[in-house]
């Protein structure tokens, strides 16, 4: 019997190659029928009806909720301020470095005076000149008058003196206001600081030649500081005088409560960005240039919403227990923004379903 069945074999080979074949395709059918055979559909994870516990239910709700967007910006100096020379001379000395903080009046620069005394005491000469040349025109005046009263000068003697006593009130006038010039020009030559503030920049060096009007040092009054959003075209509109805003700030992870107090009425055509303004409060380790950002209220949408004690969470799979027919349904649920006590629901709910709730506490929410 084994002599023909090996003679069979070697004369009839293939079928047994197809009936090896059959056998495996039949294996791997009953593997993957028991690896997939219990998996569930997506949406309804359970269709066998359940015992329906006894456990508080609540509604899914279809409610109308404020929209927040968010913009970014900066914080900024309301006031800023770049202190400048008011004469040309050589700078002498520089006193403060970018990040200084500085006091009202606090000597910031100072620049070579040589010239502008020079020109105080030439101010003062001409000044003690012109005084003197008063003196003998006030007494000349003083002598005419007599003089004329009694009939020994004429009128025209008495009026050229009353001239000359005028001409030379004028000229003690005018040098006194050079002198009050070269004094404020020497005062100039030490460039203080206009506020109490921090130092952004220093823009000379000691030898550099100081202009009329040139900026030395550019600060900040850290009183004085603003955030400043960039707002698109179409948020723009959700935006008036006094909108509330939620700013946070990156740098020193604060938040502000804030409302805009200016709105830039054009927008930059290429980008089509609005520019809003509102003030922040001093201090807090705030400074010009830190990022921001602020959110507000642009509208309202309805939404759908759950009590989150509905929500069943397993790894990354978020269900919900639906009360419907006298059975309990599972449902796979996709879920927005937290509400508080309550969760947005972007999909797998109904308006209107009834949901059953993990804990008895959170009946009723």
């Amino acid at each position: 019997m084994a002599g023909r069945l090996t003679e069979f074999r070697r004369e009839r080979p293939g079928f047994f190659a197809i009936v090896t074949a059959a056998a495996g395709l039949v294996v791997a059918w009953l593997v993957v029928r028991a690896i997939w055979g219990g998996r569930i559909r997506p949406g309804l994870l359970d269709e066998r009806a359940e015992q329906i516990p006894n456990q508080p239910v609540a509604t899914v709700l279809s409610e109308k909720l404020p929209v927040r967007r968010e913009v970014i910006g900066s914080v900024q100096s309301r006031v800023p301020v770049e202190a400048a020379s008011r004469v040309s001379a050589r700078v002498t000395e520089v006193r403060v470095h970018a990040g200084d903080r500085v006091s009202r009046d606090q000597i910031l620069v100072t620049l070579d005076a040589s010239d502008l005394r020079a020109q105080v005491a030439q101010a003062h000469g001409q000044l003690t000149a012109a005084q003197g040349d008063l003196d003998r025109a006030a007494a000349d005046k003083q002598r005419f008058s007599a003089l004329f009263a009694r009939g020994s000068v004429t009128a025209h003697e008495h009026d050229a003196a009353e001239a000359a006593y005028s001409d030379a009130a004028g000229r003690v006038a005018q040098a006194r206001a050079a002198l009050a010039a070269a004094q404020a020009g020497l005062e100039y030559a030490t460039v203080r600081s206009p506020v109490a503030g921090v130092v952004v920049e220093r823009l000379t060096e000691p030898g550099d030649l100081a202009m009329p009007g040139k900026p030395l040092v550019r600060l900040y009054d850290e009183n004085a500081l603003r955030v400043q959003l960039e707002v698109p075209e179409d948020l723009a509109r959700y935006i008036e005088l006094g909108t509330l805003l939620d700013v946070t700030v990156a740098g020193n992870g604060v938040s502000y409560h804030t409302q805009v107090n200016e709105i830039v009425p054009a927008s930059d055509p290429s980008s089509r960005i609005f520019l809003i303004r509102a003030p922040l409060p001093s201090g807090q380790r705030l400074q010009p240039g830190m990022f921001a950002r602020a959110s507000f209220t642009a509208g309202a949408e309805t939404v759908l919403t759950v009590p989150r004690d509905a929500i069943q969470e397993v790894g990354q799979l978020e269900t919900a227990r639906i009360v419907s027919d006298g059975k309990v349904e599972t449902r796979m649920v996709s879920l927005g923004r937290r509400l508080d006590r309550r969760v947005e629901v972007l999909a797998g709910l109904r308006a209107g379903d009834r949901v059953l709730l993990d804990h008895p506490a959170a009946q009723g929410r």
